[in-house]
């Protein structure tokens, strides 16, 4: 992790037009590496904070241009930082247009091309954020709570989860 410079991945992610792509598309799996190798999470955010990257990888999908494989691999970064702290949610909604972006590229999915549908997992990793629904485990009296990004997006998904057919907390 320490032989790359978060300045020089950043200005290559914001690259974009022609041959920059390539440069583009080689930051974006080096950011990849980092999120999914490193040992230590508050090192890795101190390299590549989620306040700096994450809109960045979110203007990605913000470029019409943009092929799938360069979103293919933006999205999954975008769900390593997902996946490593919930808190990143609300730095993608706070980016103008993102999740409409990432919305959009569902629509327009090809399922019969690999890249298109690969795109389409990890767009729909990105959106599952707010949501999942709780699960419980009865028999070890277990409530498992994701982390929602706001109380009432939790207090909606519990009391969704409540009314379903099977789900008993005693």
């Amino acid at each position: 992790m320490a032989d790359v410079d978060p300045d020089t991945l950043l200005e290559w992610l914001q690259m974009g037009q022609g041959d920059e792509r390539d440069m583009q598309l080689i930051a974006l799996e080096q950011l990849c590496m980092l999120l999914l190798m490193s040992d230590n999470v508050d090192r890795c955010f101190e390299t590549c904070p989620p306040r700096t990257f994450l809109p960045a990888l979110c203007k990605i999908f913000l470029d019409e241009s943009a092929p799938d494989n360069v979103l293919e691999v933006t999205a999954r970064a975008i769900t390593y930082y997902l996946d490593v702290s919930a808190e990143c949610t609300r730095r993608i909604v706070g980016v103008d247009g993102a999740i409409k972006a990432l919305c959009n590229r569902l629509v327009v999915v090809e399922l019969n091309n690999r890249t298109s549908r690969d795109l389409a997992e990890q767009c729909v990793k990105v959106d599952a954020a707010d949501s999942s629904y709780p699960s419980v485990n009865t028999c070890v009296h277990y409530l498992k709570l994701p982390e929602y990004s706001s109380e009432d997006i939790m207090r909606e998904r519990l009391l969704a989860a409540t009314m379903e057919k099977g789900f008993h907390l005693n």
